[in-house]
């Protein structure tokens, strides 16, 4: 094992900041190669005389900087310079995605403008309005009690009974994700997740000093297992998951496997952070956690995917312990959700426009997949409706060569390190067949895609 020990005199700063640049320069110098593993965090703590959790963070940090990466009873190792950029949006951003003729295939949004309609009527009988006052205001309790009893009605279509009164309204599903951390951890904490999970969760935890680790999956979502050995390893109190349409896979987690997680929370005291932003693409789908364990779960949401990102109307449903925490971190950041965007969510609500606008994603879901069912087969596609497919690639293929020789041929896909929370990364593209912003443009897309699994790499003729 390493006795690594940061020389970190004449460095300014906080303590794991000037720990990390130690590190930075330890692995630039040579001195730590690729594969070094660190010192556990109470030894290092114990070396530098400070706390635990000052290790926790600047390994945290180090990991988000790409200079390290954990793993669940495997400790910090030093890893090889990421070649390509960490997160989605940077991937998709580096590579122009506004070019002439690009397909996105890469970020995961709503499909076409089904949504525009609805969206123009409710901004037309806002603007009719003579009480506009109301909502140019603060909020005093950051949101009207009109607009919290709304999502509580959205929820329901999600599966979820709630009362208003659990809710918390936020901006959009990122800032649900944000403030619930807050409220249920601290600097330093692990927050579990899958082994492959949404990338804005790692976001998340990097802006809040959290350090994300990921729990072994199978073709049922998380394994119970795994995670009960996690919870052991790590003494981590938060696991966040998307049972159902997890993303990337787009699995849903089956009844039986819900209620051994659940099983698995409760012997640890963990909390459950549920997000059912999918769900409402599932047909039929086993309860949600928060409805069989509201006890140890916490539930969130938001319009953006099955309605518009642009809405940036998003919730959270929490036992009534938590509601003031999570609810002080949402006035705490944007002091409240914005009335306007509030009214324009309620009254689609309440007039069953963004149901509608609902279905009509569910329903273009299923016609987008029954085509890719068509180009790519039945072994491709998941068995109902989602917004995306998850490739695992024929060898030798490897996912970022895939995903470079895809868009040299004019399409963006998300390679599976995008995705990743262990060094075990799949050698698996997301392919989002929402994305494309019509049929023709999505056959496209997926024909190069057909093309390459067809052909290998040297079919590309790339040098791999």
């Amino acid at each position: 094992m390493s006795i690594w020990l940061p020389d970190v005199t004449g460095r300014s700063g906080p303590l794991y900041r000037a720990i990390v640049e130690a590190l930075a320069d330890d692995v630039a110098a040579g001195r730590l190669p690729v594969g070094t593993r660190l010192p556990p965090h109470r030894d290092l703590a114990w070396r530098l005389h400070c706390t635990v959790g000052t290790i926790a963070r600047a390994y945290a940090e180090a990991a988000r900087r790409g200079l390290v990466d954990g793993q669940v009873g495997r400790g910090t190792y030093v890893v090889e310079p990421a070649a390509a950029p960490r997160h989605l949006h940077d991937y998709v951003a580096a590579r122009a995605v506004e070019a002439d003729g690009v397909v996105d295939m890469a970020i995961n949004r709503p499909s076409g403008d089904l949504s525009s309609p609805a969206v123009a009527d409710a901004l037309r009988r806002l603007a009719d309005r003579n009480d506009l006052g109301a909502l140019l205001g603060y909020q005093l309790d950051g949101v009207l009690p009109r607009h919290r009893a709304a999502l509580a009605r959205w929820a329901a279509l999600e599966g979820v009974t709630v009362r208003p009164e659990q809710i918390i309204c936020t901006v959009g599903g990122q800032q649900a994700i944000l403030v619930t951390l807050a409220a249920l951890s601290r600097p330093g904490d692990v927050i579990l997740a899958e082994e492959l999970t949404y990338p804005g969760l790692k976001v998340a935890a990097g802006l809040l000093d959290r350090v994300v680790e990921g729990v072994a999956m199978d073709g049922q979502g998380l394994c119970p297992d795994a995670l009960d050995q996690a919870l052991r390893t790590t003494r981590a109190r938060v696991v966040y998951c998307l049972p159902t349409n997890q993303n990337p896979t787009m699995v849903v987690m089956p009844l039986a496997r819900r209620q051994e997680i659940i099983a698995v929370a409760r012997r640890h005291g963990a909390v459950l952070v549920e997000d059912g932003i999918y769900a409402f693409l599932a047909e039929s789908p086993p309860p949600s956690l928060w409805s069989l364990a509201p006890d140890c779960c916490v539930y969130l949401s938001s319009l953006s995917k099955a309605v518009a990102p642009a809405l940036r109307v998003g919730f959270v449903a929490a036992p009534e312990a938590l509601v003031n925490r999570i609810n002080g971190n949402v006035s705490a950041s944007t002091m409240m959700v914005p009335p306007l965007l509030g009214e324009v969510a309620a009254q689609m609500i309440e007039n069953g426009a963004a149901e509608a606008a609902m279905r009509r994603q569910a329903a273009e879901a299923r016609e987008r997949m029954a085509l890719a069912r068509i180009l790519l087969g039945e072994a491709a596609c998941p068995a109902g409706p989602a917004f995306n497919l998850w490739l695992p690639l024929p060898p030798p293929w490897r996912a970022d060569a895939f995903a470079a020789e895809a868009y040299r041929r004019g399409v963006v896909l998300a390679p599976a390190g995008s995705f990743a929370t262990t060094r075990q990364v799949p050698e698996a593209v997301r392919v989002s067949i929402s994305a494309p912003p019509s049929h023709a443009a999505l056959r496209s897309g997926l024909k190069v895609v057909a093309e390459l699994l067809a052909a290998g790499p040297d079919g590309g003729g790339l040098m791999v």
